[in-house]
């Protein structure tokens, strides 16, 4: 049944309204004055009708209106305000104190339940409507809740291990939001050779994020013939180095859009030889590497025009090859870094080399966080608007060889010495 709280400091008036509504279906509550009418409300929740009286002693009508009408009470409620009064003055009072419908006394019964059926279809479309809400902000908390584990999983593909045998490595993997569509990787293929990837997935959110995840979990297999870095041979030592081009060209099969999927994504993929310091590379839509010259100091772009992965069922990839010193660094990053915005000035992939150079006597494994620092300090801004990743990898040189010539040296010296 319908609750309405019906408040008059008229005994008669109150008796008589009570009468009416209470033969017309509603359950009437009575109060004899605003105060009564806020004690009443306080111990009867349920209550979401109001009919009232304009002028009461203590606390009129407009008063009780303004107060349960406030910011700060506690609940909905449709307020009706009833007066003796039919003058434009008295209308615009209420209405500016929050009342929802106006109703002279000498109204016609039958027009005073047909506003108060009106009255409460309104607020049974609020209830609906605070319902839904309810149900929308308890299930965005679950999906944030949901984002945010996917988030600190997605961090836990990141590689931990920043030194492996004659090769040093540092990476900053920042999300634009709780999960992002960046991943970064490297893995020892064998003995000597370290495979090193960057990808970029087009978009933010959810899809993307599955995207790069899947994609990582297809070059972490590293064995068997479903392995795309490795291809199984039947001599020893069973299989060979896959080349970056083809790594591409078999992800690009595998991930190719269609019309339910029109995800893709930019990428680079290297290889490194420990021992040799020869490193084949290839990139897909991807930006340039940037090459870190250690005895000249000074860095170059290193790249190749290229099809993203995952939109053309036509494309064919490339494999370059670089040869590193001692020293040597190979920078790759995500473009969500270079195109940090500033006003209208971009950081710019120039910019990025720049700072490289300026870097270039920090300690390899601070190096990428002070970049990605410097990039926050000239942008003035603590956020990024695009997903950021930034990987570096120095190659220290082949440890076994320079020993060798170490003891070559020693022995050499020696043989002088007892001459």
């Amino acid at each position: 049944m319908k609750k309405i709280l019906l408040v008059d400091d008229n005994r008669t008036m109150l008796l008589f309204m009570e009468k009416v509504l209470s033969k017309r279906g509603f359950d009437v509550i009575t109060a004899s004055d605003g105060m009564h009418a806020l004690q009443v409300l306080e111990e009867r929740p349920d209550i979401q009708f109001v009919l009232s009286d304009w002028m009461m002693p203590e606390m009129d009508g407009i008063e009780l209106c303004s107060r349960v009408k406030s910011a700060d009470y506690g609940r909905y409620l449709f307020f009706m305000l009833l007066s003796g009064k039919d003058d434009k003055e008295s209308i615009v009072s209420g209405i500016n104190a929050g009342a929802d419908d106006f109703v002279v006394k000498d109204t016609h019964v039958d027009e005073l339940v047909a506003r108060i059926q009106a009255g409460f279809r309104t607020l049974a479309l609020h209830n609906e409507i605070t319902t839904k809400n309810e149900a929308l902000d308890s299930a965005y908390a679950t999906m944030k809740k949901d984002l945010e584990s996917a988030g600190e999983l997605l961090k836990r593909l990141l590689p931990t291990e920043k030194k492996m045998s004659g090769v040093e490595l540092s990476y900053v993997s920042i999300p634009s939001a709780q999960i992002g569509g960046d991943m970064l990787g490297y893995m020892n293929l064998d003995e000597e050779h370290v495979a090193i990837y960057l990808l970029d997935v087009a978009g933010h959110g959810v899809s993307s994020a599955l995207l790069s995840f899947s994609v990582q979990q297809s070059i972490a297999v590293s064995s068997g013939h479903s392995s795309i870095v490795k291809t199984a041979i039947e001599e020893p030592p069973y299989y060979r180095i896959t080349p970056p081009h083809e790594v591409l060209k078999r992800l690009n099969e595998q991930y190719l859009s269609d019309d339910h999927n029109l995800l893709y994504f930019t990428m680079v993929y290297a290889v490194l030889n420990i021992k040799t310091g020869k490193m084949a590379f290839s990139i897909a839509g991807h930006p340039p590497l940037v090459w870190l010259h250690s005895k000249l100091g000074d860095a170059e772009f290193i790249g190749q025009e290229s099809f993203v992965v995952g939109a053309f069922d036509f494309v064919d990839y490339e494999t370059s090859y670089i040869q590193l010193e001692p020293g040597d660094k190979v920078w790759m990053y995500s473009d969500g870094i270079t195109e940090a915005e500033k006003g209208n000035e971009m950081f710019s992939e120039e910019g990025f080399r720049k700072t490289v150079v300026d870097l270039k006597d920090q300690p390899t494994t601070l190096q990428t966080e002070l970049l990605v620092n410097n990039v926050r300090d000239w942008q003035q801004a603590e956020q990024f608007d695009d997903d950021v990743s930034v990987l570096v990898v120095e190659w220290k040189g082949n440890p076994e060889r320079e020993q060798l010539c170490n003891m070559k040296l020693s022995t050499k010296v020696n043989a002088q010495f007892f001459k």
